[in-house]
């Protein structure tokens, strides 16, 4: 993809900020409901951004399926890495960290991956200036 391309393709596709921590309660007192949500709209906000097709890992429900829900976190952590690269940002995520540590530290991935979200939003902000 080109310059022009990428930079039309990010400029179309907004990636919003949420705060980690505000994240993090709100999933707990929702009983885990907001997660769903939270993480239907990160995946389609990154697949917009990245201009990649939305398949079943990146919706709600994939979360519920049992290792299937391991999967759609490894690769929402890439597809947040492959949008960061189209920013060239130095910020990477690690897909063992998102489905394997973060999951089991208290439910962490979803600060883990906000926080890079967030980055992501700073950075293409700073390039619609």
């Amino acid at each position: 993809m080109t310059q022009q391309g990428i930079q039309a393709t990010t400029q179309q596709a907004t990636i919003r900020k949420q705060g980690a921590w505000g994240l993090w309660w709100l999933t707990g007192i929702t009983l885990g409901i907001y997660y769903l949500v939270w993480y239907d709209r990160i995946n389609g906000e990154l697949a917009a951004f990245t201009g990649s097709e939305r398949e079943g890992w990146t919706r709600w429900w994939s979360q519920i399926i049992p290792f299937y829900g391991l999967v759609g976190l490894s690769r929402t952590a890439k597809r947040l890495n492959q949008a960061h690269g189209m920013m060239n940002s130095p910020v990477q995520v690690s897909p063992v960290m998102t489905w394997l540590w973060a999951p089991v530290w208290f439910g962490s991935h979803t600060r883990y991956l906000q926080r890079r979200i967030n980055a992501l939003a700073d950075i293409q902000a700073s390039h619609r200036i």
